[in-house]
């Protein structure tokens, strides 16, 4: 259960950044007085609680012994789906602004959350080494 929370919390940090610089951005493109506020905003903030806890937990899988690309699978699917859902749901994906607007906002998100991977993934790989050349020190 320590695993499954410190996991949670680990997205929900990731995706509070992201949620944080993406409102920086639109509140400043969009100008005073059109920004989300109030009850919208609590939504949007309940949001990113979600797609983080959607990305984090199944990110669990990495301690498997699956396959790397079926982990890969796993965990970018489930948190992609929770993404894509969540954002239908809180109206960040709308379908009133027509199919090709959709499409440019899933797209976008689906190209930070494989950013957000891939620069996790360098990280890791990184320490990895890092500690690898450790230990060949010490033999």
């Amino acid at each position: 259960m320590k695993k499954v929370l410190k996991a949670a919390w680990k997205g929900i940090s990731v995706s509070a950044v992201i949620f944080v610089v993406s409102c920086m951005i639109r509140g400043f493109g969009d100008g005073a007085e059109k920004f989300s506020s109030g009850t919208g905003m609590g939504y949007l903030c309940l949001a990113a609680i979600a797609i983080g806890i959607g990305f984090g937990v199944p990110s669990l899988i990495y301690n498997t012994d699956l396959p790397t690309g079926l982990k890969v699978l796993i965990h970018m699917g489930i948190g992609i789906t929770v993404m894509l859902a969540v954002s239908v749901a809180v109206g960040l994906i709308d379908f009133s602004r027509g199919f090709t607007a959709c499409l440019i906002v899933a797209g976008v998100q689906i190209a930070v959350a494989f950013t957000v991977w891939a620069l996790s993934c360098v990280r890791v790989r990184r320490l990895a080494k890092e500690m690898n050349g450790r230990i060949a020190e010490k033999k």
